[in-house]
């Protein structure tokens, strides 16, 4: 069993990786099958060289596979992925689209539970007037993200985020002067109880790669482990831990941190989103414990663990 899983996680990580990558591994075991190995066996396993040559081929097939539909995925997830759609009702599961990051009240209208002021939380005045790392770990991993997409809207830049649904490893996309390509793709994690380990990181490059974008920014509200720190270092990747982001919004004018403190903790800051109907969800009893449940429930069975 755990070498099939190991056989699988393989698989798929090939398909994640541009075509040419399977396709490399594919000639790389030809090349060592047909000619490589026979090469180096004794003079008396000689006439074993024969079984060498199917085996050649059906890796190179093999891999030529997984070439192709690396290549399918590649044509057919952006499209899927950022194509914009009309806003349908929450109660319905929506496909993913971007959403320029604007004014609150334009928020309010298009996120419904997931900015507005109605939510399954009782209604309070936020108790944060300034910046501080408790009232950053304070947001909820959606509010975390479209506060990083504001961020960099006050810093000059247009930002798109994924309304709901798969992201992709993209939850923000960071334009400059062409307007249909982003200079760079930003990756949010309203992690607060662990770090965030390379894994996260090298797949933010996969996703650079596929999407041929130059530059990486990787946001937390926690921190990196030395992995992670190591492995941004070599790649065009930045880095921003809770501290470091908060003291990037330090840096911002008066006004641009009123504005985005207010933006930030407008409405229901704390309660989480569901990543796949995009409305606020609600706290319910299991037999493992309380958890965060989505109102469309049982048809979407999006969770997260409440922690004690």
């Amino acid at each position: 069993m755990g070498r099939r899983r190991k056989n699988e996680n393989l698989t798929n990580a090939l398909i994640a990786q541009p075509w040419w990558v399977s396709l490399g591994f594919g000639v790389a075991c030809y090349i060592g099958m047909r000619w490589i190995v026979p090469s180096m066996l004794y003079p008396f396993l000689k006439g074993a060289v024969i079984g060498f040559h199917p085996i050649a081929w059906v890796l190179l097939a093999w891999f030529g596979f997984l070439g192709f539909l690396s290549f399918v995925r590649s044509k057919t997830e952006p499209e899927a992925r950022f194509s914009v759609v009309k806003r349908v009702s929450p109660g319905w599961r929506q496909k993913s689209d971007l959403a320029p990051v604007v004014s609150i009240n334009k928020f309010s209208n298009e996120w419904g539970d997931s900015f507005g002021a109605e939510s399954n939380a009782p209604r309070r005045e936020h108790p944060y007037s300034e910046w501080t790392i408790e009232a950053l770990k304070a947001l909820e991993w959606k509010r975390f993200e479209l506060l990083c997409a504001k961020y960099y809207e006050l810093t000059g830049f247009r930002s798109e985020t994924i309304r709901c649904g798969p992201d992709g490893g993209i939850d923000v996309k960071l334009y400059r002067v062409d307007p249909s390509k982003p200079i760079a793709i930003a990756q949010c994690k309203a992690w607060n109880g662990s770090q965030v380990g390379v894994a996260p990181v090298r797949e933010l490059l996969g996703v650079m790669t596929s999407e041929k974008v130059g530059r990486g920014i990787f946001l937390t509200t926690s921190t990196f482990t030395k992995d992670a720190l190591a492995f941004a270092e070599t790649n065009p990747i930045l880095l921003l831990d809770g501290s470091t982001f908060l003291k990037k919004i330090h840096d911002l004018p008066k006004a641009a941190k009123q504005e985005l403190i207010k933006f930030a903790f407008a409405g229901d800051y704390s309660t989480p989103t569901c990543a796949s109907c995009g409305v606020k969800m609600v706290r319910r009893e299991s037999r493992r414990g309380p958890l965060w449940g989505c109102v469309n429930y049982p048809r979407c069975k999006c969770h997260f663990a409440i922690k004690r």
